[in-house]
C-alpha cells in the first residue's frame, strides 16, 4: 500500500477513534467503558468473606455467589476472567468458596436463613457444588497446584483457604508476624500496597495460632497498630467499607477481621459494602479504573489534536478533583497523588505520573499547580536508586516494588513539567534503566505481562532524555528487541514468541519505535499501523487482550478503554511522523 494511501486511512481511523472515545465521556469528564469486567476471583473471595463476616445478613448475596460461580465454571473444572486461559488462583480460591459454604453455616452465626433469604436455591447450588469441587480440584492439580504460582503471598492465601475449607493443600500454612507492624518504616517496604491486607489477616492468624509467652506479648504489642493500619485506611477512604473501591482487597481485609473477632463495626461495614457491590446476577467485578480510563482516553485524544477541544475541560476538572490532597499515613505517603478510581482510592505512582503528563500538555497546563502537587509526590516517593515502587518509596523489588515501566513514566510526567533531561531525578531515573535492562534488551513492567509494555516505555525516555552513551546503547538494545520479537504478521504480542498479537502489545511497540526516531515508512512502524487499521472494530473502538495484571503472574483481565486508547494513541503519533515526513 502506497504511503499516502494508508496515511489516509490512519487520519479516518484516528477520527472515528476519537469520537468513539468522546461517545464514553460521561458528564463529569471522566471517561468510563460500562462493560461489566465480572470476576470470578473477586465473586468467589466476596462469598468467603462474607460467609465468615455475617452468613445470616448475607445468606442471599452468599447463595447468589454460589450460583454464579457453579454456572460459570469452566468444562475444563477451573475459572477465568472471559478470554483468559483458566487460572490456578481463581480456581483454588473458587473450590474453597465452594467447600466452605457446602459446609453449612460460618463460625459466627447460623447459615442461610433469616431477613433477606428467600427459602429457595438458586439454579447451581447444592447439587452443582459437589461436582464442582472436585472438577475445580483436579483441575488445579493439573495446573501445578497452588504451590506453582509464582506469587508466593497468594501461594499462602491458598493455602490458608484449603485448610479453612477443609481441602488438601501443600505445606504448612505461612505465618504472618504480626509483630512486623511494630517497625512502621520496614513494614511499608516489605508490604507495601498488601499492608491493610496483612494487618488483617495477622490480626486472625494471632487468634488462632498457639504460641509461646514472648509471642503472645508481641501480638499483644502489636494489635493495636494493626487495627490502627486498618482503621485508617477505612477512615481515610470515607468509612464506606470498601477498600480501594476493589473487592477483591475489600473482602480479605473482611476475612481476617471476621476471624479476628476485633473491629466488628469494621466487618460489619466492609460486609455492607461487599453486598451492595455484588451485581445483578449475583457476581462481583473488577475494581473500577475512572481515573486510569481517563488518562489512557485522555492522552490519545491529546496525541489526536484535541487539546483544545471543549469536550476536554470537564475532563481537566475530574482530573483535578481525583487529586488527593491528603496524606495517606498507611502507607507513609504525602498529599498529591493519584489512584486508578475514586477520589479515595490508594495512591498509585503510574496514575499519579499519567495525570501529571495530561495536565500539562492540556492548554495553560504549564501553570497547574494540581499537576505541580503530583510532580512534588513523585519527587518525594522516588526510591533511593531513582526508580519508581507503586506508592511506598523503596519498596521491596516484586508485585509493588521498583518498575521500569512506571519509572520511564514518572520520567516523562518530570519532563513534561519542563525539567531538562540533565535534571537531577531524571538522570538517576535514567542511570537505573540503563543498569536494569535485561540481557536481552527488554525491560519488564509489573502491570503489564511480557516485555513489550516496558521495553516501549523505556525506550520513549530514554530516547527523549538520555544524555550518555550508555543511554544510547540502552535505546540501541530495546529498539532491536522491539524489532525482532514482530511477528510474522507485523504485530506485536508479550514478546516471548507465544500467543497472538495483541492490539496493546502492537500499540505500544509502534509508539516506542516512532519515539526513538523509526521514520515510519519503514516496514515495522508500516505495518503495525495497518495491523491496527484492520483490528479496528465498527463503532470506532478496538477490542482488547488479556495482558493487564489484576495480581501480578497469578490473574490477568482485558480491557476495552485501554487498549482503544493505546491504539489510538499510537496511530495519531504515526499520522503525525507521516506528515512531517510527507512535508520534508
Amino acid at each position: 500500500m502506497p504511503a499516502s494511501a494508508l496515511t489516509d486511512r490512519v487520519d479516518a481511523a484516528v477520527a472515528t477513534g476519537a469520537e468513539a472515545l468522546f461517545a464514553r465521556r460521561r458528564a463529569d469528564g471522566a471517561f468510563v467503558f460500562g462493560a461489566r469486567r465480572t470476576s470470578p476471583l473477586n465473586t468467589a473471595g466476596a462469598v468467603i468473606a462474607l460467609h465468615f463476616a455475617d452468613p445470616r445478613g448475607s445468606a442471599e448475596a452468599i447463595e447468589r455467589g454460589v450460583a454464579w460461580l457453579c454456572r460459570n465454571q469452566r468444562d475444563d473444572g477451573g475459572w477465568a476472567m472471559p478470554g483468559v486461559p483458566t487460572e490456578p488462583l481463581a480456581t483454588a480460591v473458587a473450590a474453597a468458596a465452594l467447600k466452605l459454604t457446602a459446609t453449612g453455616p460460618g463460625p459466627t452465626g447460623p447459615g442461610p436463613t433469616g431477613p433477606g433469604h428467600t427459602g429457595a436455591h438458586p439454579t447451581g447450588t447444592a447439587p452443582d457444588r459437589a461436582a464442582a469441587v472436585p472438577a475445580a480440584l483436579a483441575r488445579l492439580t493439573a495446573l501445578g497446584g497452588a504451590e506453582g504460582l509464582p506469587e508466593p503471598a497468594m501461594a499462602a492465601l491458598c493455602r490458608q483457604l484449603h485448610a479453612l475449607a477443609g481441602l488438601p493443600y501443600q505445606g504448612a500454612p505461612r505465618r504472618l508476624p504480626l509483630e512486623l507492624l511494630l517497625l512502621p518504616g520496614l513494614s511499608r517496604r516489605l508490604l507495601s500496597l498488601r499492608l491493610p491486607i496483612f494487618a488483617a489477616q495477622a490480626l486472625a492468624q494471632a487468634e488462632h495460632r498457639r504460641r509461646g509467652p514472648v509471642g503472645r506479648a508481641l501480638d499483644r504489642l502489636a494489635r493495636p497498630r494493626a487495627l490502627a493500619v486498618v482503621r485508617g485506611a477505612y477512615e481515610r477512604e470515607g468509612a464506606t467499607g470498601g477498600f480501594s473501591t476493589d473487592p477483591w482487597l475489600t473482602a480479605l481485609i473482611c476475612l481476617g477481621l471476621a476471624r479476628s473477632g476485633r473491629a466488628p463495626d469494621l466487618t460489619a461495614a466492609a460486609a455492607r459494602w461487599l453486598r451492595g457491590a455484588a451485581g445483578p446476577d449475583g457476581s462481583w467485578d473488577l475494581m473500577p479504573l475512572d481515573v486510569t480510563w481517563t488518562n489512557f482516553a485522555t492522552a490519545a485524544l491529546l496525541e489526536a489534536g484535541h487539546a483544545a477541544d471543549p469536550r476536554l475541560a470537564a475532563t481537566r476538572a475530574m482530573l483535578r478533583a481525583h487529586q488527593q490532597k491528603e496524606p495517606f499515613d498507611a502507607f507513609g505517603c504525602p498529599p498529591g497523588f493519584w489512584g486508578f478510581s475514586s477520589p479515595r482510592s490508594w495512591p498509585m505512582a503510574l496514575e499519579t505520573a499519567e495525570a501529571c503528563s495530561l495536565l500539562f500538555r492540556l492548554p495553560g497546563g504549564a501553570d497547574d499547580g494540581h499537576a505541580r502537587d503530583g510532580i512534588a509526590w513523585l519527587t518525594a516517593t522516588q526510591d533511593s536508586a531513582g526508580t519508581w515502587s507503586l506508592c511506598v518509596r523503596d519498596s521491596k523489588p516484586g508485585g509493588f516494588g521498583p518498575c521500569p515501566q512506571m519509572t520511564a513514566k514518572a520520567v516523562g510526567a518530570l519532563l513534561d513539567s519542563g525539567a531538562p533531561p540533565g535534571d537531577a531525578r531524571v538522570a538517576r531515573a535514567l542511570r537505573r534503566l540503563a543498569a536494569v535492562q535485561r540481557p536481552d534488551g527488554s525491560y519488564e513492567a509489573l502491570w503489564y505481562r511480557g516485555g513489550t509494555a516496558g521495553t516501549a516505555a523505556v525506550l520513549e525516555a530514554l530516547t527523549r532524555a538520555g544524555t550518555t552513551d550508555a543511554h544510547r546503547r540502552a535505546a540501541r538494545r530495546a529498539t532491536d528487541w522491539l524489532l525482532r520479537t514482530r511477528r510474522d504478521d507485523g504485530s506485536w504480542g508479550a514478546g516471548d514468541g507465544g500467543g497472538p498479537g495483541t492490539v496493546e502489545d502492537t500499540a505500544w511497540a509502534l509508539r516506542g519505535l516512532l519515539a526513538a526516531g523509526l521514520p515510519p515508512d519503514r516496514p515495522a512502524p508500516a505495518a503495525a499501523a495497518h495491523r491496527l487499521l484492520e483490528a479496528q472494530r465498527a463503532d470506532g473502538g478496538w477490542p482488547p487482550s488479556p495482558v493487564h495484571e489484576y495480581i501480578r503472574g497469578c490473574a490477568r483481565y482485558a480491557d476495552e478503554g485501554i487498549a482503544t486508547g493505546l491504539a489510538l494513541r499510537a496511530l495519531a503519533h504515526y499520522r503525525t511522523a507521516a506528515r512531517a515526513q510527507e512535508g520534508s
